[in-house]
């Protein structure tokens, strides 16, 4: 008996120290299975290298918006169909990026940072509510 438990004891051993998670061993009086419980972990070490990775790049990238003081319908595009403003376009602080309608009274909407325009949230022509974020700037 105990030199078969100096062997059951190297059998776990080798076990533990291999990439094996079972064994099963049968002799004609003695039946021994082992299972290794697995380890199950969140992400793997390339995910959260992934993760980090794009978690930088947003840190870096600094957004801002341009909100609507007023309500009505916004307009980037003028009457003779040319964009004040597209996706991709740097724009400077105070330059007019369109304008908000409202009872026939247009009130100018100007960037308050210079950058480049990442996205335009509201469609030419859509209504703004006051607040609604219109434009978004990055660097």
């Amino acid at each position: 008996m105990k030199n078969d438990m100096n062997t059951i004891n190297e059998i776990i051993k080798v076990i533990g120290e291999s990439q094996l998670t079972e064994i099963s061993i049968e002799e004609k009086e003695f039946k021994l299975f082992i299972k290794k419980p697995k380890l199950v972990l969140g992400e793997s070490i390339e995910e959260v290298e992934e993760i980090e990775e794009m978690a930088e790049e947003v840190a870096v990238e600094d957004i801002k918006e341009i909100i609507s003081e007023t309500v009505g319908r916004f307009y980037y595009i003028d009457k003779d169909e040319n964009p004040m403003i597209t996706v991709g376009m740097t724009v400077k602080k105070g330059q007019k990026v369109g304008y908000v309608e409202a009872i026939g009274l247009k009130t100018d909407i100007k960037s308050e940072f210079d950058g480049e325009i990442k996205e335009i949230l509201v469609k030419n022509g859509e209504v703004a509510e006051y607040g609604k974020v219109l434009v978004k700037i990055g660097e």
